[in-house]
């Protein structure tokens, strides 16, 4: 133990000769967490944007927003039909109503229209918006049918309806599922940088390598296996630093909510982080150079944290790449912090916690196997 805790200090002395290399582990990953929170909670204090398309433009249609403008909380914006499902994807507006062009006929006929409600599935507030749409469809129904669906019958009850003595107050109700999800989209693109943080680990084997250290030190009384623990713990050490500082900066200066004990989101991206690392050691046992590793990395990192959702939410993907999403520890880790969210229990993340585990023990064996079978000197 005495020589590995010899070797950690060895490498972080050298670590920290280069400026470049606390800048891209520390600052770095800093600075874009920060920038990561401003760009995910820019206007979440403001109102709910919820986009409208008024196919019917009749009396009815326009009863209808009325009274869904004046519920407080919500800003309606007018926007093309066609264009609403892509206005919803990225985000313009948080939900989408669609009334059809048959709106008032279907009402004078003695039936209940259909109105088209889109969004992404991530705001609770979506519920309470079909909700309040269904109780004022509700109320125009019944105004039809005391009228004898008879145009002008309707249309006089409709305006006593909306200037009579029926009053409604309205309180607000303050909804966290929008601050939620910002978080969630924080540390899901967190989580990226913290993944190529932690992977570096593979360029550092492979610089090892390629110098001859670990022919060296097999004749040397230091063995290999206790050079890679030495630079697995100095990583671990730097990224746990690394984690903290971001929640630090994040609860602390920018007065984020975390929704969740802060210690237990530590420990879930520490040990995502783990993982992370273990992954860095496995692409290394296949990588003979920097060329190699910089493609692995690629190949792996970049595609699995698009189907894990860290991009995106998991909702805009198909179902069947939702069920593939659970073979990446990225899914499982972003289940744990929502989770963690809505069960404020560190039990309640521990079976996440667990499968990231053990895809941590996973990626350690491989790497193991591949460096008992292979020629470690790179020529």
């Amino acid at each position: 133990m005495d020589k590995v805790l010899l070797i950690i200090k060895n490498i972080l002395r050298r670590m920290l000769k280069k400026r470049s290399n606390f800048l891209l582990h520390i600052i770095l990953p800093v600075i874009a967490s920060v920038a990561l929170f401003f760009v995910f909670n820019i206007g979440q204090a403001g109102k709910i944007e919820i986009g409208f398309a008024d196919l019917d433009k009749t009396t009815s249609s326009h009863w209808l927003l009325e009274q869904m403008s004046q519920l407080d909380g919500i800003h309606l914006i007018e926007v093309q039909a066609d264009e609403m499902n892509g206005h919803v994807v990225n985000r313009d507006v948080s939900l989408g109503i669609v009334i059809p062009d048959d709106f008032e006929a279907i009402l004078l006929s003695g039936n209940e229209p259909f109105i088209e409600m889109m969004s992404s599935g991530q705001g609770g507030f979506a519920t309470w918006i079909e909700k309040a749409v269904s109780l004022h469809i509700g109320n125009l129904v019944d105004i039809a049918r005391v009228s004898g669906y008879d145009e002008h019958p309707y249309y006089n009850m409709m305006h006593k309806a909306q200037s009579g003595p029926i009053m409604l107050e309205s309180i607000y109700v303050n909804d966290e599922a929008k601050a939620k999800e910002a978080m969630a989209e924080t540390f899901g693109t967190y989580m990226i940088f913290l993944l190529i943080t932690t992977s570096m680990i593979a360029f550092q084997i492979v610089d090892e390598k390629k110098k001859g250290t670990f022919a060296r030190i097999g004749i040397a009384p230091v063995s290999k296996r206790s050079y890679t623990l030495a630079n697995i713990l100095v990583n671990l050490f730097i990224v746990m630093i690394q984690i903290g500082s971001v929640l630090l900066i994040l609860n602390l200066v920018l007065q984020m909510e975390f929704h969740a004990n802060p210690f237990i989101i530590y420990l879930i991206l520490v040990v995502f982080a783990i993982c992370g690392i273990g992954l860095g050691v496995m692409l290394a046992s296949f990588s003979k150079n920097f060329t190699a590793a910089s493609v692995l990395m690629s190949a792996v990192l970049t595609p699995s944290c698009m189907i894990a959702g860290c991009f995106w939410p998991l909702e805009f993907m198909p179902n069947y790449m939702q069920k593939a999403a659970y073979i990446t520890p990225q899914r499982w880790t972003l289940d744990a912090i929502d989770i963690i969210q809505r069960n404020n229990s560190l039990m309640s993340v521990l079976p996440n916690l667990s499968i990231v585990i053990c895809f941590t023990l996973l990626f350690f064996l491989i790497a193991v196997y591949r460096f008992k079978n292979q020629d470690h000197a790179i020529t």
